[in-house]
């Protein structure tokens, strides 16, 4: 896990693009603190500089510091992520005759590209972004993961063509503006990142997930390309499992989550796993005790907080055997704002609630204790339906498809959910407009922005399920998670992500997913026995229990301030007519969700304005 960098000009001079590369390198230290360089690469055609910042999780050795050459010195690459099937590919690649100098996986791409090309990459299971070299074919191929787990961001500007794992310092250098666009959506659907190239800023471009470019050196142009289609992929394993009994459907879920946990324990520095009291944690927790003889989790809660994820943790911890380290801290305002402050910069975009501020806690807490990897949960309610929403989604399909017998049994199962969560109601209420299309509203002058949350309700489940995987949901998670972690220099893994997980949880059965009022029904019967009943058969949705007492405690006083003091450079979003210590007075951002969005998104304008 590390951050990548480079820049290429057919004009520039190699001292401008070396100093360019250098401050993103320098801007990206906690994605690598480990090791650092910048290198100039002249080739025939122009100038090229590559920059790498090393956070070492295999192959602890120099051997494997970047940028990195294969034995030929053809081909050179800088890589963010991990390939975790690299041993496999090893042994694969030896087979066929090819030498490796180093013990870790970044080698393996080199010698897979040298093997098969292109079509390397979806032999990796891995999450990845890098930057690939061939000196002699004058190519330089940019490639990000199937699902965007690692950003990458690029443009093309004065002659000059940059790349890199985060946006800050490429929008500083270019003089980009912030994008309106993107916090409009971010504000009202909660969908910041999706299957586009959006970024925070104009001008900044976010290479797609899946997507890969083969930039030539001689004419300098990027035109991304998909690699990787989740549609077919699923369509061929829905194909793969017709006519399978449930039984055999349960046991192949349990044996991909199984190997997808096995591959994401390989590391050569101490790992962890977050936890937040929930079923997709949980498993992940207890799969990873089975198979690893320590295992350490971190949980946002405390044990004797009922209202927190703590008394849950505790429970998994005394079943599974897990020694958890629970993250509580009582807090000042000054540690507030600072923890605000840190978690802004971290993220490089605004975010809508408090809970980005508790998962930054917890990165916080597992590295200060001599963590460098962390499993999470996260892509099990994308893969497995385990949003309310799906329940809504799946009695319009019903209806519209007239399968009133499923209907009438799918009923009872809703109004069990619906009882278990009656104390929500007010808040999906509130949600609606997401989801019916209507348009993006609110305090401040931003572009109109209109995204179909919703369903067509003749369209099979797994169709609008698969959106959220790449385009409503996950791809803004992800940013969340990436930018905390690596914001404290960890690397975070996510079973639920691995492709071959995701791929037979959107081809599985509805009713394998939703069933007597349970999203997620298939996970809920792989965790039988292994995790707590309290948790396994638990129907509310549980996130970061943050409590807004936050505000009242000087965090909203805060932010109120900031905004006030930046009311000249906020002038073009503001309404004149909005009395700014009213609207965002802490009171009001502890009482409207939408307030408090707003105003750590005015926050992030006013010093990017400036």
């Amino acid at each position: 896990m590390c951050g990548i960098a480079g820049a290429f000009s057919t004009s520039q001079p190699m001292p401008e693009l070396s100093r360019l590369v250098g401050t993103v390198v320098n801007s990206q230290l906690a994605r690598g603190p480990d090791h650092q360089a910048v290198v100039e690469l002249p080739q025939p055609t122009g100038q090229l500089v590559l920059g790498h910042n090393r956070l070492s999780i295999i192959d602890l050795s120099e051997h494997s510091n970047q940028p990195l050459w294969d034995h030929s010195g053809r081909y050179c690459i800088v890589f963010n992520g991990e390939i975790y099937n690299y041993l496999e590919l090893r042994a694969e690649l030896q087979a066929q005759g090819h030498r490796f100098q180093t013990q870790g996986d970044t080698e393996v791409i080199l010698e897979a590209y040298k093997a098969w090309g292109p079509a390397a990459w979806e032999r990796f299971i891995g999450m990845f972004a890098f930057a690939l070299l061939d000196t002699q074919a004058g190519q330089l191929w940019l490639v990000r993961d199937r699902f965007g787990v690692k950003p990458l961001f690029y443009l093309m500007r004065d002659g000059v063509l940059a790349f890199a794992s985060s946006s800050e310092a490429l929008a500083r250098h270019f003089g980009l503006s912030p994008n309106l666009e993107y916090v409009s959506r971010g504000l009202f659907y909660y969908v910041y990142e999706d299957d586009s190239d959006i970024t925070p800023y104009e001008g900044l471009h976010a290479l797609p997930a899946g997507h890969h470019a083969c930039v030539r050196l001689n004419r300098p142009s990027l035109e991304p390309r998909p690699y990787y289609d989740l549609k077919s992929r699923v369509e061929q394993k829905i194909q793969a499992l017709r006519g399978l009994q449930e039984k055999d459907l349960l046991e192949e879920l349990e044996a991909t989550l199984h190997s997808a946990v096995q591959l994401r324990l390989r590391s050569d520095v101490p790992l962890a796993i977050s936890l937040s009291g929930g079923l997709d944690s949980s498993l992940v927790a207890a799969l990873a005790a089975q198979q690893h003889e320590r295992v350490v989790g971190f949980c946002y809660g405390h044990p004797q907080a009922p209202r927190s994820e703590g008394p849950l943790a505790q429970e998994l911890a005394q079943k599974a055997g897990i020694d958890v380290h629970f993250v509580w801290p009582e807090l000042s305002k000054e540690r507030l704002v600072q923890a605000f402050e840190k978690t802004l910069a971290a993220q490089e975009a605004p975010f809508p609630t408090l809970s980005i501020l508790a998962q930054n806690f917890v990165y916080q807490a597992a590295r200060s204790e001599g963590y460098k990897v962390l499993l999470g949960g996260q892509g099990g309610d994308e893969g497995f339906m385990g949003y309310r929403k799906f329940f809504l989604f799946q009695l319009r399909y019903l209806l519209a498809q007239k399968q009133y017998l499923e209907l009438a049994g799918f009923a009872v199962g809703l109004a069990q959910l619906l009882s278990a969560e009656m104390y929500k109601l007010g808040l999906f209420w509130q949600n609606r407009q997401r989801y019916l299309g209507g348009p993006a509203q609110g305090s401040l002058r931003l572009p109109s922005v209109r995204l179909a949350l919703g369903t067509n309700h003749r369209q099979a489940p797994w169709l609008r399920q698969m959106l959220d995987v790449t385009r409503y949901s996950l791809p803004t998670l992800l940013r969340y998670e990436d930018r905390n972690s690596m914001g404290h220099s960890i690397e975070s893994r996510l079973p639920f992500l691995d492709y071959r997980v995701l791929e037979l949880g959107l081809a599985l059965p509805v009713h394998l997913k939703l069933r007597h009022g349970y999203g997620k029904w298939a996970l809920r019967q792989v965790a039988r026995g292994k995790i707590p009943e309290s948790i396994r058969t638990a129907r509310y949705k549980r996130g970061f229990d943050v409590t807004q007492g936050w505000l009242a405690a000087g965090l909203g006083s805060h932010l109120q301030e900031q905004i006030q003091a930046a009311k000249p450079v906020l002038r073009e979003v503001l309404d004149p007519s909005l009395n700014l210590a009213q609207t965002y007075s802490p009171a009001q951002m502890q009482r409207h969700p939408r307030r408090l969005a707003e105003a750590i998104s005015l926050v992030w304008l006013a010093r990017k304005l400036q």
